[in-house]
C-alpha cells in the first residue's frame, strides 16, 4: 500500500450521523498520519481516543489488523 492508497482507504469512510465536518476531517488527517508511520516504519507517538468506530476501522489493514500498537489506545476499544 502506498500513502495515496491509505488516503484513498480512509476517503472512502462515510462521516457517521452527528459528527461534524471539522472532527470528521481530524480524524480523517489523524488516520492518515498513522498510515503514513507504518508505512514509513516510523513510530506512532500519538495515544489515541476517539468515540468514533469509523477511525478505529480506517487504522486496520485490510486483513483487520491494526496498523498502530493497541496501547496507544485511551481506551481498549474493540471495533
Amino acid at each position: 500500500m502506498t500513502l495515496q492508497d491509505a488516503q484513498m482507504y480512509i476517503d472512502s469512510f462515510s462521516r457517521p450521523d452527528g459528527l461534524n465536518t471539522h472532527s470528521w476531517r481530524v480524524i480523517k488527517k489523524i488516520a492518515f498520519l498513522a498510515w503514513e508511520s507504518y508505512l514509513t516504519n516510523q513510530k506512532f507517538s500519538r495515544s489515541i481516543n476517539f468515540m468514533c468506530k469509523e477511525f478505529y476501522q480506517m487504522i486496520k489493514t485490510p486483513e483487520g489488523e491494526y496498523i498502530v500498537p493497541k496501547n496507544t489506545f485511551y481506551h481498549d476499544h474493540d471495533f
